[in-house]
């Protein structure tokens, strides 16, 4: 294989991985729509995305395995490999976490002060998520740092939310559905933490200053 259609197809991995993220991104989306509309069909449409991000993450898989018996990979190369194979473990761990969010079974509906609380954190921790994934396409290394500290205080506000929470369940009545929004607040924290392991990669991927990206290969897929 000629190294320009190498690139070439290592610049498709890095653009499939996008999709995945993207694919992600809406099956958060989503998770957080069923969350707060159980009867708008988002839980079916949730099951389709999960699905999609199965098949992503296999292709994708498959995709770097080839290239690295194929061809022994410089070292920018294997940085870019290595970093893809890690961020889409972390992408479907998130699609696992954000599928399990819109199948909360949800008994009785929360206060409306609690899921306005909820919808909130979600929405913060949907935009940290799109912000991690854009960091493959672009300015990886610079947009790392402030995906760390949104991460940080946004897993803040769901351990906050966790206690307050939890001192509903004591309250008179069933407290199922306040045991699924504490599970749903650790999610969060969870999607969080793999969500700043995706930008962190896509940095360690992203060409060095002496390592000219080659934008002109993108411009070829």
């Amino acid at each position: 294989m000629s190294r320009t259609q190498y690139l070439i197809e290592l610049e498709s991995v890095r653009q499939n991985l996008i999709k995945m993220g993207e694919t992600t991104v809406a099956l958060f989306g989503e998770a957080l729509c069923a969350l707060m509309e159980p009867n708008s069909g988002a839980r079916e449409r949730s099951r389709e995305f999960e699905s999609q991000i199965d098949h992503q993450h296999g292709l994708i898989h498959d995709q770097c395995l080839s290239l690295i018996t194929r061809q022994a990979p410089v070292a920018s190369d294997a940085r870019l490999v290595t970093g893809v194979l890690d961020a889409i473990v972390d992408l479907e761990l998130i699609g696992d976490y954000a599928y399990e969010i819109a199948c909360a079974s949800m008994r009785r509906r929360p206060p409306a002060q609690v899921l306005a609380q909820i919808s909130d954190v979600g929405a913060k921790t949907r935009e940290t998520l799109a912000i991690a994934v854009d960091c493959w396409r672009r300015d990886a290394r610079t947009r790392v740092p402030p995906v760390r500290a949104r991460g940080a205080a946004i897993q803040a506000e769901c351990r906050t939310l966790y206690e307050k929470i939890s001192q509903l369940t004591s309250m008179p009545g069933d407290a199922t559905t306040f045991v699924d929004l504490m599970l749903i607040c650790r999610h969060f924290e969870r999607i969080l933490r793999h969500a700043v392991c995706v930008a962190e990669q896509a940095a360690e991927a992203a060409p060095l200053h002496d390592e000219r990206p080659s934008e002109d290969i993108s411009r070829q897929i």
